[in-house]
């Protein structure tokens, strides 16, 4: 009810583009090779059912022009997601991303731990974003956001939480593991042509 509460606060837009942002499902993370003594990695790998967990988003919702898509592919046996298209500032858009709903209860620190994100990467040499939202952001503009990026060849990223900042909002509270609701893998903030795939999501302790 509180989230309904909300809700009633924002724009027709906004609130459109903030049921889009929810209605993502939920990605599957297994466990991975050991980070340290206490915890294991938390891994994700595209397959051919990454489809059925992420979900394409752009600035339409609220009324932007940019253009995209969503693929899967597989290519000398890596599996990935890969974003494409046109990112317009025109009409106050200015962004298009894949994402999905994500939750680290059932951990047995439900994530508080974790000390970051690493992803395996490529593209088209330029700089992406990875955006995450928690339980401390109610509004669309209101994320914790990091800059990362592409080579043309895949190669591997490490974003650790201390790197994430907050859009707005009280900025003291900083990203933390077992508050986080959803991740975006996002070409953002000025006009340009998009091209970035990921083939895999490790969360380290």
């Amino acid at each position: 009810m509180k989230t309904l509460q909300k809700m009633n606060l924002l724009t027709k837009n906004n609130v459109r583009y903030f049921i889009s942002l929810m209605a993502a499902t939920s990605i599957a993370l297994g466990s991975g090779v050991n980070a340290n003594a206490e915890e294991e990695a938390i891994v994700y790998s595209f397959s051919n059912e990454s489809m059925r967990h992420w979900q394409f988003v752009s600035d339409g919702v609220m009324g932007g022009v940019s253009k995209g898509e969503l693929t899967f592919g597989k290519e000398n046996g890596t599996n990935f997601g890969r974003l494409t298209g046109t990112v317009s500032t025109e009409n106050n858009g200015g962004f298009i991303q894949f994402r999905a709903s994500l939750s680290f209860n059932g951990r047995s620190d439900n994530g508080k731990n974790i000390k970051g994100l690493r992803l395996n990467a490529r593209g088209n040499e330029t700089e992406y974003f990875i955006h995450f939202r928690t339980a401390d952001n109610w509004y669309p503009s209101d994320y914790y956001f990091a800059k990362f990026k592409v080579k043309t060849d895949w190669a591997s990223i490490d974003l650790p939480f201390s790197n994430f900042k907050r859009s707005r909002s009280d900025q003291s509270i900083l990203l933390n593991g077992s508050n986080i609701r959803s991740m975006g893998i996002v070409a953002y903030g000025r006009d340009h042509t998009a091209d970035v795939s990921v083939s895999r999501i490790e969360f380290y302790y």
